[in-house]
């Protein structure tokens, strides 16, 4: 073998193909070894060829697991000494419990709402069709009573003269009112003849309206009864029976109405066949004049027709509470047998 020229001999070089060196890929063998130079970090590796030292695997090994050891070490120190969670997530499943109850009452509420809405709406709609269907059947009902008004205010006005009195109304109320001159005469409660023949023509007229229930109201005027002075006593006449005193029948106006309203309800109800149950018989003296200056017009009877229905709810609304009852009077204590004797 020669280098640069020069024959090397054997035994500097000697080349075997079955004494290789583990750590010699090329397979071959240098005697003597010659030293190897350290690794430099700058120069490459080839692949295959370890280092003499050893130093550098082991080393970046070694920081591999020291760093893997720190993250386990710190995970598990952070686990242990960080702060626990677990009321904050209590805290926070009862806050979301509680919003979801509180979102179901406002639902339930909400639909409560709704359906009691809906019911109201009905309800009112229903009552808004029957005060319709009311007041329909009120306007047809005034309509009737007005035109049975009119009616019965044509047949009394036809059973007397415009001399003997006068018919009107008043609301529901039909008003006939007849003079006292044609009744009765001046001071008496006794109906003349001209007055029962107006009184037969009048209870005619009522027979045929039986609807109505008839008050016969007595009224006066303001002028006072006039009581007459007893007789004086004669002197020259011989002794004897003292004259009589005139006998006052009416002490005021209001005996003379209350007289004067019952005689036309006897009439109305023994000649003119009246049902008793429909008539009534009031005094008003001379309280309820209708006139100030015309006091003929005062003194009158005046015969009022109510329906029914309006004089059960006039007398309901004016009849007084019943009296209490008187209180009992004590027992009276018995007193003791008196013992007998032997």
């Amino acid at each position: 073998m020669t280098k640069g020229g020069t024959e090397v001999g054997a035994e500097f070089v000697a080349c075997s193909w079955g004494m290789t060196d583990k750590n010699d890929p090329s397979g071959m063998v240098v005697y003597p070894k010659l030293p190897v130079p350290q690794a430099r970090l700058s120069e490459p590796k080839v692949k295959g060829f370890k280092s003499d030292s050893g130093g550098g695997g082991m080393s970046m090994a070694k920081v591999i697991i020291g760093l893997v050891v720190a993250a386990a070490v710190g995970g598990a120190a952070g686990f242990f000494f960080a702060p626990s969670k677990a009321e904050e997530v209590a805290k926070a499943k009862k806050e979301l419990a509680a919003s979801q109850t509180a979102q179901k009452v406002e639902k339930d509420r909400a639909d409560g709402a709704e359906k009691r809405a809906s019911v109201l709406e009905k309800d009112k709609t229903e009552l808004e069709q029957k005060l319709s269907e009311v007041s329909a059947r009120a306007g047809e009902m005034e309509k009737k009573v007005a035109d049975a008004n009119e009616a019965a205010q044509k047949k009394l006005q036809a059973a007397i003269d415009k001399s003997q009195g006068t018919v009107s109304t008043e609301g529901d109320e039909i008003h006939l009112k007849l003079v006292d001159k044609v009744l009765f005469a001046v001071g008496d409660d006794q109906l003349t003849d001209k007055g029962k023949v107006a009184l037969d023509k009048v209870a005619k007229a009522l027979t045929e309206l039986p609807d109505k229930q008839i008050w016969v109201q007595g009224h006066t005027d303001d002028q006072p009864i006039v009581i007459p002075p007893a007789p004086k006593k004669d002197p020259k006449k011989k002794k004897g029976k003292e004259p009589e005193a005139p006998t006052v029948r009416f002490a005021s106006n209001w005996e003379l109405s209350a007289a004067r309203a019952l005689q036309v309800v006897h009439y109305l109800q023994d000649h003119g066949k009246i049902d008793p149950t429909r008539l009534a018989a009031l005094a008003f003296s001379q309280y309820r004049p209708v006139s100030k200056s015309n006091k003929a017009l005062n003194r009158r009877i005046e015969i009022v027709l109510y329906p029914h229905k309006a004089v059960i709810e006039r007398a309901t609304a004016t009849t007084p509470a019943p009296a209490p009852a008187a209180p009992k009077a004590p027992a009276t204590a018995k007193a003791p047998a008196a013992p007998k004797k032997k």
